[in-house]
């Protein structure tokens, strides 16, 4: 045994670079999973909409539906939403409680670092990959608008899609604290997919009513009524209540993890 400080400290240091690339490559298949299914619905949403909009317009021809309230009810507010919802939460699975379900945690329990600091570590990598997932998916819709003869900002949509991705922190430690709850390999992904379908389409459908997250996601309270698009100051109130969510769903699985480590 060395009492090298800095050999110590270097030891450290490329163990968390390992556990960073292991978390990445352990997650990688989901990510791209998910953002081929999260571009593949932009690209149908957009792409057919000229007939869906032509089909509306001529039915209601006294209230004709713009594109940029098509985008925000359809992507942003409800479809986008609701698929990013769920492929987030499947991003943040895993963990030390799955790998001892499976078999393969002791690699990881192994290495110089502690059990909270690889969650720390596997928390960073799925927050990245859920920003990167709620961007791309949003850049995708003005890039693809100008295909079928319309427009829409550049601005306004990167702006939707961060927000959501922001704001959208709680589901995501969400995920992470059920992957740290449940050990076995198929309970969290059951109990966290049907608690989130049975929430948003309850909101969506207005069974369910008063504050929720999914319209902070979706900035509902602060979009110009006619356009659909951001006007005004953004509903920093909600996205304040959302870290602060955030936060306690983190604390809670960092109280499982210390309560194992006992």
């Amino acid at each position: 045994m060395t009492t090298d400080v800095s050999r110590r400290r270097e030891g450290f240091g490329t163990a968390g670079r390992a556990v960073l690339w292991k978390a990445w490559l352990e997650s990688r298949g989901r990510f791209f999973a998910a953002l081929v299914l999260l571009l593949s619905l932009v690209s149908y949403a957009v792409l057919t909409s000229p007939g869906f909009l032509a089909r509306y317009n001529a039915r209601f021809p006294d209230k004709p539906l713009l594109y940029s309230v098509y985008v925000w009810s359809g992507l942003f507010h409800y479809a986008l939403q609701g698929l990013w919802v769920l492929v987030v939460f499947v991003v943040a699975l895993g963990g030390l409680a799955r790998e001892k379900a499976t078999g393969v945690a002791l690699y990881t329990l192994g290495l110089p670092v502690r059990r909270l600091h690889l969650f720390l570590i596997r928390a960073t990598v799925a927050w990245a990959e859920s920003i990167g997932l709620g961007l791309a998916s949003a850049l995708l819709i003005p890039v693809l608008s100008s295909a079928v003869g319309e427009s829409y900002p550049l601005l306004q949509s990167l702006a939707f899609g961060a927000w959501m991705s922001v704001a959208g922190m709680a589901i995501l430690a969400f995920g992470l604290l059920l992957s740290e709850v449940f050990e076995g390999e198929f309970t969290a992904p059951v109990v966290g997919l049907c608690t989130l379908t049975a929430v948003f389409l309850s909101y969506r459908a207005h069974i369910l009513g008063g504050w929720n997250v999914f319209d902070v996601m979706s900035a509902t309270g602060t979009i110009d009524p006619q356009t659909q698009l951001l006007a005004g100051s953004l509903p920093w109130t909600g996205m304040g209540a959302c870290i602060l969510i955030s936060c306690g769903l983190l604390a809670a699985a960092g109280a499982v993890i210390r309560m194992r480590d006992v």
